[in-house]
């Protein structure tokens, strides 16, 4: 069986019953006023003029799309298949057609669809990975604490479930860039690393300054991993009084996540994390490196 939209009206059909004239019946009997003027002619034609989109089990019929209209081309596509998203029973990760396939049955351009599908993402209906298409997204998680509260960006942001951090540091001595970030000069700083893992892949990275008083002050045993990775995920933010944040657009993910490689995308969203304890200076900063397309930021302000 599938299922037919026309007019804001659902149809369900049984293929192994199925005809024109079975459909054009159909059709008929849902629509008797709407197509009353056209009972004279040609079913074959009306049939014709109908736009049809058949593709991966799921059929929809919209004559809307065909008419003329003072709305955008795809505003009208986008509307199209924010209609089928919403209403079609599809499971999360559900693939959509190809792009030229979904051009084609739309009967619109490659760059109308789009526009229409880069809407649909902004509205975190539907996902594309590159190289493998547009995925519909279902089960968006609605993060009651945004970036207004003071913790960890990752964890109120990613939409992936963490199982596991994997984390390496080191020394080093001070540089220009050390003293750029830590608005001081610091006798050296604790480089750390962590990669974000789920379900055995990586897909977060963070890269961490700490000026060696930071360690000092906060009595961290650099010998302890476990008890630096503590301190530097939970620890930190509960001792802190404030941070800043700088929410940019990177194009050097791919090599700056190191070790592993956390997305495929051409950029990736930069988090660039001061935290202040009572000091105009930081005691730690962070860059955070998150994939777009499972990446949700935001913001819950109040007066």
């Amino acid at each position: 069986m599938s299922i037919i939209y026309i007019y804001n009206t659902t149809i369900h059909l049984h293929w192994s019953t199925f005809s024109p004239v079975y459909f054009i019946d159909i059709l008929l009997e849902k629509f008797d006023n709407l197509f009353y003027n056209y009972i004279i002619i040609d079913k074959d034609k009306l049939v014709f003029n109908l736009f049809i989109f058949i593709k991966r089990g799921f059929i929809m019929i919209n004559t809307d799309i065909m008419k003329k209209s003072k709305k955008l081309r795809y505003v009208e596509v986008y509307n199209t298949l924010f209609k089928m998203i919403k209403e079609e029973d599809l499971p999360d990760n559900y693939r959509l057609p190809s792009e030229p396939d979904l051009a084609k049955e739309l009967g619109v351009s490659r760059t109308t669809l789009r526009q229409a599908l880069s809407l649909l993402q902004d509205d975190g209906l539907i996902k594309n990975i590159r190289g493998k298409g547009n995925f519909i997204i279902r089960n968006q998680k609605n993060k009651k604490i945004g970036l207004e509260k003071l913790g960890h960006i990752i964890y109120k942001s990613l939409e992936d479930k963490i199982d596991h951090v994997e984390m390496d540091f080191h020394i080093e001595p001070p540089s220009d860039y050390f003293v750029e970030v830590l608005g001081k000069k610091t006798v050296a700083a604790v480089n750390i690393d962590r990669w974000y893992m789920s379900n055995g892949n990586a897909v977060a990275y963070t890269y961490t300054i700490i000026p060696i008083e930071t360690i000092s002050s906060f009595d961290i045993n650099l010998n302890d991993t476990n008890s630096l990775l503590k301190f530097i995920e939970n620890d930190i933010y509960n001792k802190c009084s404030h941070s800043s944040l700088d929410i940019k657009f990177s194009s050097s993910g791919k090599f700056a996540t190191k070790r592993h490689l956390i997305s495929s995308e051409k950029q990736y969203y930069l988090i660039e994390e001061s935290i202040y304890k009572n000091t105009e200076y930081p005691i730690a900063f962070n860059k955070h490196y998150l994939p777009i397309l499972n990446t949700s930021i935001k913001i819950h302000t109040s007066k």
